[in-house]
Order: C-alpha cells, then sequence, then structure tokens
C-alpha cells in the first residue's frame, strides 16, 4: 500500500498534465467545428479534391464533419494519439524508474515481495488511467456539448470516449513488458514514441488501403471513431484481442520480472 501511495503520489503531475493537455486539445480544435458545419458544402468540396487514399487515411471518408459527432470522432482520432503515448510512457517508467535511477536495491531490501512491487505500481498506473478517462470524459462532454445545437447520440459519445482507456491499456501493457525486457533502459520516451506512431502510421496504411488484414494490427482500428459513431458499439472480436494482449502481456511482465536479475547500484 505504501508503494502504490508512493508512485500515486508521484505521478499525479504527470497525469494531471497530460489530462489538461487532452482537454485543451479538444477545446481548442472544437473552435473549428462552427465555421466548418456552417460551410459543410465547401469543405467536402475542396476536401473531394484530395487523393481517396489520402481522404481514407485522415478517416474524412467514413465521417460527416459538419455534424458535431463526426467531428468530434475526427479529432478523437489525435486524442487516442496523445492519450497512448502516456500510457506507454507511463507503463515503461513505472517499473524501470529504480533501475534507472539505481535505486533498486533500496526498494527490494524492504520488507515486500517483488509481486508486491510489480502489483503495486501496475495497479498505480491503471489507477491514473482511469482518473485520467474520468476527467477527460466529464470535461470532453461539456465541451461538445457547449456546440449543441441539437440532440446528438450521447450513447455513442461515451462509447467514443471509453475507447481511449482501452487503447491506452494496450500501450500500457505494452510498456510494461519491454520495461522488463529491455536491460539497459536509459530514457522511455524515444522508444515510447516511435512504438507508438508505428501502430499510428499502420492504422492509417489500413485505412487508405483498406486492407482488412491490416486491422487486427494495431488497436487504432479496433475502435475505430466512424465505427463506433455509425454503428453504435464496438466489434466484439476486437475487445477480445484487445483484452487478450493486455492480460498476456501484463502476465509476461509479472513472470518476467519476478526471476529477472535486477542490477545493484
Amino acid at each position: 500500500m505504501n508503494i502504490l501511495y508512493q508512485e500515486l503520489k508521484m505521478s499525479a503531475a504527470s497525469m494531471l498534465s497530460w489530462t489538461g493537455a487532452l482537454v485543451l486539445f479538444v477545446f481548442f480544435f472544437m473552435f473549428m467545428y462552427p465555421p466548418i458545419s456552417k460551410d459543410a458544402a465547401i469543405i467536402e468540396n475542396i476536401l473531394s479534391n484530395f487523393p481517396l487514399e489520402l481522404r481514407r487515411a485522415l478517416g474524412i471518408t467514413t465521417l460527416n464533419l459538419s455534424q458535431l459527432l463526426g467531428f468530434y470522432g475526427f479529432i478523437f482520432v489525435y486524442v487516442l494519439l496523445i492519450g497512448s503515448i502516456y500510457a506507454m510512457k507511463s507503463g515503461m517508467s513505472v517499473l524501470s524508474e529504480e533501475i534507472r535511477s539505481k535505486t533498486v536495491d533500496f526498494l527490494l531490501s524492504k520488507p515486500v515481495s517483488r509481486k508486491t512491487v510489480v502489483s503495486a505500481k501496475i495497479l498505480s498506473v491503471l489507477s491514473n488511467l482511469i482518473v485520467q478517462n474520468i476527467i477527460f470524459i466529464i470535461t470532453s462532454y461539456l465541451i461538445v456539448s457547449a456546440y449543441q445545437e441539437k440532440s446528438f447520440d450521447t450513447a455513442a459519445f461515451i462509447l467514443l470516449d471509453l475507447s481511449l482507456i482501452q487503447v491506452q491499456l494496450f500501450f500500457a501493457a505494452i510498456g510494461f513488458i519491454l520495461s522488463v525486457i529491455i536491460k539497459k533502459l536509459k530514457s522511455v520516451l524515444p522508444i515510447t514514441l516511435a512504438v507508438v506512431f508505428v501502430f499510428f502510421i499502420l492504422q492509417m496504411l489500413s485505412e487508405s488501403l483498406n486492407d482488412p488484414k491490416l486491422v487486427y494490427i494495431t488497436p487504432f482500428s479496433y475502435f475505430n471513431a466512424a465505427d463506433i459513431i455509425n454503428n453504435g458499439g464496438y466489434h466484439l472480436s476486437f475487445l477480445i484481442i484487445n483484452l487478450l494482449i493486455i492480460l498476456v502481456f501484463t502476465g509476461s511482465t509479472y513472470l518476467i520480472y519476478l526471476r529477472k536479475d535486477l542490477p545493484s547500484a
């Protein structure tokens, strides 16, 4: 419990900063909605001149930008990107911070098992993600509601927002496993950015090429904004795949951490 409390205390400022970034992103980009919805025909005519592959990659072939929920779905792709970077960074940092700061001997000298240590650290990341998403769902709903001229599908909006934590858990799990596999981890941010952007680019390729095989490679495709808005729900197969990946990576993290030779100072 002391480890969990300490981790939450140390990570609170970072969590709030990243949450603020997500909220500000939505706040500022929603300013673009009124002029776009007002001149929807002109915008559509301009976008029609873009190559079809580019429009697919950006998601503007399946989302109606003149509608409130459609426009929010368009910018939400980048919310997922920002949130994923934070989640993976947190996952990599939490289990490697003592090794990188050469204080692992001090941690393991305490009368707690390795299982307790890794459980507390993983739980701290999960707690931060839950708090972040609660704050984000409430604030994003208030922001979007301010532009509401007529009723929109609140259920679809909530499902869209709830997809954030599901993608974040995927990347947090990758962060966990990489932090215990990589022997000399000096900095987590470069690896985090590389991994997240590779998956993001794969998602854009999947949309651009319209290749159903690529959809299964990246979590950004599991929770496609257009599918959630148009169908009012998630694909069960993607939910199962995402959950299995999270469980496998997190479970493997436990096994490796419990047996790993941790370097002394």
